[in-house]
């Protein structure tokens, strides 16, 4: 009788660029019995079990589409493979209790890994924000503040100013780090984020401005952009007796 299968399985791995050795490696079926099959050599197997298995899983290895295979060369299987099927024996039952365990495994490790990227995103993007907090900490070494003036004001309540207090509001285009001083208090010190929006009144205000584009600051009603145009940390005083120069530059 002419062969029929052996060369068929030939012919789906050499048509992909498989070789039985990667075969082997990939189903854990010797060699011997790879080549047994592409030989149509069936005495080597104790029954239809067996060569349904080791067939089934040649193809897998090749992807190649063992339903449409099967049922083209079922008829012919049956008249080829005389042994009657015997039980699967334990080598094959401890196999497939390994792949289902790796499966599980791989399920497993994924569910695991989306709940901890859930977990994450919760903290980092969800309420509280702990990425905030993160970032309104101290500001990193990338930029240098500069230094502040030995003439602060003392508290205001202390000092009583005759001169008209400022108003200063300040609107955030982008996220920076900012501190904000009136007098000798410091009001704040943090990263503020796009579209916050706050105003400060006082007769001696201080901002220090690490990303000085992002902020749009508005003083006594009047627009001040002229520092927005600075790459680099700077620092701005102003209280009643240069406001005028400030305006100005």
């Amino acid at each position: 009788m002419e062969k029929i299968i052996g060369p068929a399985l030939r012919k789906e791995r050499e048509a992909r660029g498989v070789t039985l050795a990667e075969i082997a490696n990939e189903t854990r079926i010797g060699t011997r019995f790879l080549q047994a099959l592409e030989d149509e050599e069936f005495d080597l197997f104790p029954g239809k079990f067996y060569i349904h298995y080791y067939i089934k899983n040649y193809l897998k290895a090749c992807g190649a589409d063992e339903t449409a295979f099967f049922n083209t060369y079922q008829e012919y299987l049956n008249q080829v493979a005389k042994k009657g099927d015997v039980a699967p024996p334990d080598m094959y039952m401890q196999k497939m209790a390994y792949l289902k365990f790796r499966k599980s495994r791989k399920i497993f490790l994924a569910i695991l890994l989306l709940a901890v990227l859930a977990i994450l995103g919760y903290l980092f993007l969800g309420p509280p924000r702990l990425l905030d907090v993160f970032l309104s900490s101290t500001p990193s070494a990338h930029f240098a503040v500069p230094a502040f003036s030995d003439h602060l004001l003392r508290l205001e309540a202390e000092s009583c100013p005759s001169e008209t207090p400022l108003t200063a509001r300040l609107a955030l285009d982008a996220s920076s780090w900012l501190q904000l001083w009136r007098g000798g208090e410091k009001l704040a010190e943090r990263t503020f984020f796009k579209g916050e929006t706050f105003t400060l009144h006082g007769y001696q205000l201080i901002l220090v401005i690490a990303n000085p584009p992002a902020l749009r600051l508005t003083l006594n009603g009047r627009e001040v952009s002229y520092f927005r145009g600075s790459s680099t940390a700077l620092k701005l005083i102003v209280n009643p007796g240069n406001l005028a120069e400030v305006f100005q530059r």
